[in-house]
């Protein structure tokens, strides 16, 4: 039975979460389960895919949600784990910080993905969509690739579908390097793996870029050179 990489994104809304320096979470499952697509990472054959997890704390107790894994030497528990909110830079922890170059890589990934309309700003896909779980491999392929490490899209043990969505993904004709997934950040935890975050803006803050969106007007990241 082939290895299965464990991933997760908190898409906290309620304001108590939001503001909070950690996070409780419990991995539930891959989704797909054992239909999601493969991946070969150097010598081995991984899961690739969004990973749906749940909190089991708080005002969003119970809720589910889905992401992305930064941290391929680790492995998310079923137990669940408490987990701290830190900068994307600063992942892994423990362990050597990626830095800024690779976490604006590993942004660029995944705003050309909301971009393509294959996942939300919370780092969501709809189950629905065509393709689903390729899409969801390739962007995890895509990450894993700007962490450094030897993704194969072009090995007979990588799921088809996943290779031609990597290539849409990642075309160089239409890739936007200068892309940014707003509020992006990592969730981390000794003996757990890591994985991207993203934390909303308070309804106050929202508030206010209402106010600098009417006087000055508010870039969006969402552009195309």
């Amino acid at each position: 039975m082939k290895n299965t990489m464990i991933i997760v994104a908190v898409c906290a809304l309620g304001s108590g979460v939001a503001l909070a320096d950690s996070v409780d979470l419990r991995y539930t499952g891959l989704a797909g389960g054992n239909n999601a697509t493969h991946l070969r990472v150097g010598g081995t054959t991984y899961f690739a895919g969004h990973m749906v997890h749940e909190y089991t704390s708080g005002d969003r107790d119970g809720q589910r949600f889905a992401t992305f894994c930064i941290e391929l030497q680790e492995e998310a528990s079923t137990s669940g784990a408490t987990y701290e909110i830190v900068d994307l830079a600063d992942a892994p922890a423990p362990g050597l910080p990626y830095g800024q170059s690779i976490a604006d890589t590993i942004s660029a990934v995944v705003a050309n993905a909301e971009a393509l309309g294959w996942i939300d700003a919370k780092l969501q896909g709809d189950s629905g969509q065509s393709d689903y779980l390729a899409k969801m491999g390739a962007i995890q392929a895509a990450v894993w690739e700007a962490l450094g490490a030897d993704v194969k899209v072009g090995h007979n043990r990588t799921n088809n579908g996943l290779e031609h969505y990597y290539g849409v993904l990642t075309n160089e004709n239409t890739f936007d390097g200068s892309l940014r997934l707003r509020n992006l950040r990592a969730i981390t935890a000794a003996g757990q793996q890591d994985m991207l975050y993203v934390v909303p803006l308070p309804p106050a803050a929202f508030a206010g870029l209402g106010m600098l969106g009417a006087i000055a007007g508010v870039r969006t990241i969402r552009r195309r050179k």
